[in-house]
């Protein structure tokens, strides 16, 4: 009894969601997503797009909660890992910016050393013994 109405909503959705594709038009897209991953889950509904059409499902509640918070802890881990390449790049970046002269003079390095030749070259460590 339920499923017509369920049919009549995916059917719709997906029309929806190929008319914003090709026009491409974000906010329904995302709209059409919300409704898929947030407001029918919580219902007990599974909507899975696939190519030619979409598919409903009538689930247990729980389980789509459950598999919707292992995704999006599966999505922040992969953002979380992306955030950290990104910036690991920037400091290498960052480092390549450096004047070779003043490679040793700065941050952790220049903490290891207490004197420097005229070309940046450190010729001492900080405890004062000669680099060799």
């Amino acid at each position: 009894m339920l499923m017509p109405y369920l049919n009549a909503l995916a059917s719709f959705r997906e029309k929806v969601r190929n008319i914003a594709k090709d026009n491409k038009v974000t906010a329904i897209l995302e709209e059409c997503d919300r409704l898929r991953d947030d407001v029918l889950p919580e219902l007990g509904v599974r909507l899975e797009d696939r190519t030619q059409e979409t598919v409903v499902k009538l689930c247990d509640r729980d389980i789509l909660l459950r598999e919707r918070e292992q995704k999006r802890a599966i999505e922040a881990a992969r953002r979380e890992e992306k955030e950290r390449k990104a910036a690991e790049k920037a400091e290498k970046e960052a480092l390549k910016r450096i004047p070779p002269q003043e490679m040793f003079c700065r941050g952790d390095e220049a903490a290891k050393y207490s004197k420097w030749d005229e070309n940046g070259i450190p010729t001492h460590t900080a405890d004062g013994e000669e680099v060799r």
